[in-house]
């Protein structure tokens, strides 16, 4: 059997921009599903080599989570010291850490999706959503299944209470959750904590799932309600409809993506021309031999379905 070579997969990355084909040099680019497992693979072959082997700092506390590390040392030098310890192990010099402190023992410095701090030799964190990030969610009044819009809601709690280390940090963290689904048009955000949906089915196991387009929730409790009053063995599944982007024309339609494959089977039999990346088309084949037209519509890139008329 044939055995991937490593240094094929990672130094042979190649990406495309405005039509051009580029290869990275140094790394995976962005967007490449390889990217965090090696980035953590990297760095830590850096710790192992500085810190992990280092008296000063294996009694350290010290956790990472890919790019971003925390511990806890004595002051702002130490934990530079400690950093550029692990950045001197990189052969490339590209390594460099951007370091928040905390300056008093009431500020908090920001975590992954926590705030946290060290008061008193005890650590305190609570939820945080970062600045950058827009007070959008899932809206109330969106097209989507009441059950949705629950678990929706309860993950957001669920994750502020888990993110909390006490009841009076676990209430702040609640706050910010209040506030983000009210701005999407929950009144009542916290009563969703304890709401049931209700979901009919074969309690066995043994049912056949159908799925249907969500219309209003009182159309879904009647289908279900029917269901479990015939004892069938379906459980509904009810997709959201249509989002407006897919119903309106696109704003911008000379933006569009561009084919790349040189030599391209269904570029070149388009009247036209270089559209083979286009979505939404309706099309029409004529047999070479007889004349006979077929005429057809797709939803899917041009490229795909066409494709399938060549097989």
């Amino acid at each position: 059997k044939m055995k991937p070579d490593k240094d094929i997969i990672i130094y042979s990355s190649f990406f495309t921009f405005d039509n051009k084909l580029y290869q990275q040099l140094i790394g995976l680019f962005m967007g490449c599903k390889p990217s965090p497992i090696c980035a953590v693979v990297r760095v830590y072959t850096f710790e192992r080599r500085s810190i992990f082997i280092d008296v000063h700092y294996i009694t350290t506390p010290y956790g990472r989570y890919i790019d971003d590390a925390f511990t806890v040392v004595s002051s702002e030098e130490a934990a530079r010291h400690m950093f550029n310890t692990i950045s001197e192990q990189d052969p490339d010099a590209r390594l460099n850490w951007e370091i928040d402190i905390q300056e008093s023992s009431t500020d908090y410095i920001p975590f992954l999706g926590t705030n946290i701090k060290l008061e008193n030799g005890q650590v305190h964190y609570k939820y945080n959503r970062k600045t950058q990030k827009k007070n959008i969610t899932l809206h109330y009044q969106s097209h989507h299944p009441l059950k949705t819009k629950v678990e929706v809601v309860k993950n957001f709690y669920k994750t502020a209470e888990d993110s909390s280390s006490s009841p009076e940090l676990k209430e702040e963290s609640f706050k910010i959750v209040d506030h983000l689904l009210k701005c999407n048009g929950y009144k009542h955000p916290r009563s969703f904590k304890n709401t049931r949906v209700i979901t009919f089915g074969n309690k066995n196991g043994d049912n056949v799932y159908l799925k249907l387009p969500y219309l209003s929730e009182k159309v879904s409790q009647d289908i279900q309600k029917f269901i479990l009053r015939h004892k069938l063995p379906i459980k509904t599944i009810f997709s959201p409809g249509k989002k407006l982007k897919e119903l309106f024309c696109s704003s911008r339609p000379y933006d569009r993506p561009v084919c790349t494959i040189s030599n391209c089977k269904i570029c070149e039999r388009l009247i036209t021309g270089n559209q083979c990346m286009i979505k939404g088309i309706v099309y029409c084949i004529t047999c070479k031999l007889c004349g006979n037209k077929y005429v057809g519509e797709t939803g899917r890139l041009a490229r795909d379905r066409l494709s399938e008329h060549l097989r």
